[in-house]
Parts: structure tokens; sequence; C-alpha cells
């Protein structure tokens, strides 16, 4: 598994999903057709990406997107971004308000589920019941280097003002992702 792969498996997924919430399912199935250590090397690369993914400027238009985003929230908004394929992610980190552009669906950028589309895929993989202290001790053995998340890190071109720091009640975040703010009033 390599990233290519990854976002390949996504890809494929959201083209045959049914619904977008149909996504999470089949994503999971598909991955737990993949060998067990396939199912970890994707898991690390949902992680780093879900956490290079946490930026102040994109949290904004998670914040306008769904009218208000608490920190459980942004991290479902960041499932979800990563569910809308490798194009759609980066182009959200380069430009956040260019999601004012993208199909959000009825249930706009709600990712709980992709969350856990890796333990559910590794868990079923190996017949088990969720057991997240063994699927711990199995993501440290099998943790991606230090160059892959590097490489990883490389493919993503940050807005240049991706931290800047917002508030709500200033009027700060429409300022940040105007379009976002007009398409979401």
């Amino acid at each position: 598994m390599d990233r290519h792969a990854f976002w390949t498996l996504i890809e494929q997924a959201r083209q045959d999903a049914p619904s977008p919430d149909a996504l999470p399912a089949l994503l999971t199935r598909r991955l737990a057709a993949q060998d067990a250590d396939a199912i970890l090397r994707w898991c690390g690369y949902f992680q780093i990406y879900h956490a290079l993914s946490c930026k102040s400027r994109l949290w904004a238009a998670a914040y306008i997107i769904t009218d208000g985003c608490s920190d459980d929230g942004f991290d479902y908004f960041r499932g979800w971004l990563i569910g809308q394929g490798q194009a759609c992610f980066l182009a959200a980190l380069r430009d956040p308000d260019s999601l004012a552009s993208h199909a959000l669906g009825a249930t706009p950028a709600e990712g709980e589920d992709m969350l856990v589309v890796g333990a559910n895929a590794w868990f079923q993989r190996r017949g088990m019941a969720p057991d997240y202290a063994a699927l711990a001790e199995a993501m440290r053995a099998h943790a991606p280097s230090a160059a892959d998340h590097a490489a990883l890190k490389a493919t993503i071109h940050y807005a240049a003002d991706i931290d800047a720091p917002w508030d709500d009640v200033d009027g700060d975040v429409e300022a940040l992702v105007p379009r976002l703010a007009v398409r979401f009033g």
C-alpha cells in the first residue's frame, strides 16, 4: 500500500458508492479485502493526511459549511474531506474557499464514519470484534516512516495564510473564506 493505492481505493469507492452516505461502508469492505499489513499502511496514511489537514483556515471553511464547528466536528469534517478524494483534498488545502464550488450533498461535510474505515476494515479482515488496543499495537508495528510522512507532506501545497487565526465573533471567518460565506450565508 502506497499513497497512490490509498487514494485509488477512495476514488474507486466514491465512483461506485450509490450515495455519499454509503462511501464509508463500501470503502471498508474494499479495504478489508486487502491484506492486514496493507490495511495498517492505509490507516497510517489516513492518520497522516488527517493530521496534515488540521489547519486554521480549513477550520474556518468547516465552520461556515457546517454552521459552526467544534473540535470533534472539525475531525469529522477532515474525515469527510479525505473521503472526497485526492483532488478535492489537495485543492482545499491550497485554497479552503475552493470548497464553495464543491457539491456537498444533503448532509454536507459530515464524515465521522470515515474516521473508522481503516479500523473496521482491519477488524473485519482479522475476523475479530473491535479491539482498539490490539489495533494500536499493530499500528505501532506498521507505522509509516518519517520518510513516508515527509513524502505525503510534500504533495500538499498549503495556502499562504492556511494558519491564519480567526474569530467567529468579529467576522474574521467570513473574510478568510468569502465565497463559502456567500454560499452558506
